[in-house]
């Protein structure tokens, strides 16, 4: 199966039938040129991914209201890895990152969990905190 999704190139196959819903409330900008602009600040954004593609209704949210501009999302992680967390990379280049307990990848994820979607650019790394609430889909 492996090998059929990285030829085809269609995340949506190799991806977990899972919903992804995320809320991010916290924001921080490490900015490299300019260390003094560097800094935290409290916002309301939101992330839904469905079989490995953001959803619609993200996409068409205003960009104070959207967390990401990926509409594509692999998952990173090889199966039968234990870890502490599971990764997925955005065709926008985002990454986000969901911490779980040691080995709960395995069982596949169901619940909520703690999150950080991070961008960057030459001169910062955006971060966005929060939690995302991970369903299979049945």
């Amino acid at each position: 199966m492996r090998i059929l999704c990285l030829v085809l190139l269609l995340p949506s196959l190799c991806f977990a039938t899972e919903t992804i819903n995320c809320h991010f409330d916290k924001f921080h900008q490490a900015n490299h040129a300019a260390p003094e602009m560097s800094g935290y600040v409290s916002i309301s954004q939101s992330l839904e991914i469905i079989n490995g593609k953001t959803s619609d209704s993200t996409l068409r949210l205003d960009g104070k209201k959207r967390a990401a501009n990926s509409s594509i999302w692999i998952l990173l992680e090889p199966d039968g890895w234990d870890t502490y967390s599971t990764t997925y990379a955005g065709d926008f280049g985002e990454v986000l990152t969901v911490e779980h307990e040691l080995g709960d990848n395995k069982t596949k994820l169901d619940g909520w969990f703690k999150s950080r979607l991070v961008s960057s650019n030459i001169h910062a790394t955006q971060t966005q905190f929060g939690k995302c609430l991970i369903r299979r889909n049945t």
